[in-house]
């Protein structure tokens, strides 16, 4: 219960702070092409695989490799990346239209390294 109070009070605090919408707004209209970073288009196929490296970590534990497939059925080349759940994401790749890219990471074989594609 005291959690939920606690979050409430920041809540009001930060609503508190945040300046109306009418309050000395401006518009500004961006010139060129708008993108919105987030999940990638539905027109990227991704295909995720993982296989038993046949090592070990300095603890025992079994390694596996996750590879991500990522093939571009959209219209155009596409720009993306790949989240990984216990690292850093992937590099930013350009795919053009109908190429494939790949992206891998090793860890233990009770993590679910794959997260999701993102625009970048």
């Amino acid at each position: 219960m005291r959690f939920l109070s606690t979050a409430f009070a920041c809540a009001a605090v930060i609503t508190a702070f945040a300046a109306p919408a009418h309050a000395g707004a401006t518009t500004t209209q961006a010139v060129g092409v708008v993108q919105i970073l987030g999940n990638a288009p539905s027109c990227v196929d991704r295909k995720v695989t993982s296989s038993y490296t046949g090592k070990r970590n300095s603890l025992g534990e079994v390694l596996v490799k996750t590879t991500v497939k990522l093939t571009n059925n959209c219209k155009n080349a596409v720009k993306v990346k790949v989240a990984w759940s216990w690292a850093p994401d992937s590099n930013c790749r350009s795919i053009s239209k109908g190429r494939t890219a790949s992206e891998s990471i090793t860890t233990t074989h009770d993590r679910e390294p794959y997260q999701k594609t993102k625009t970048c």
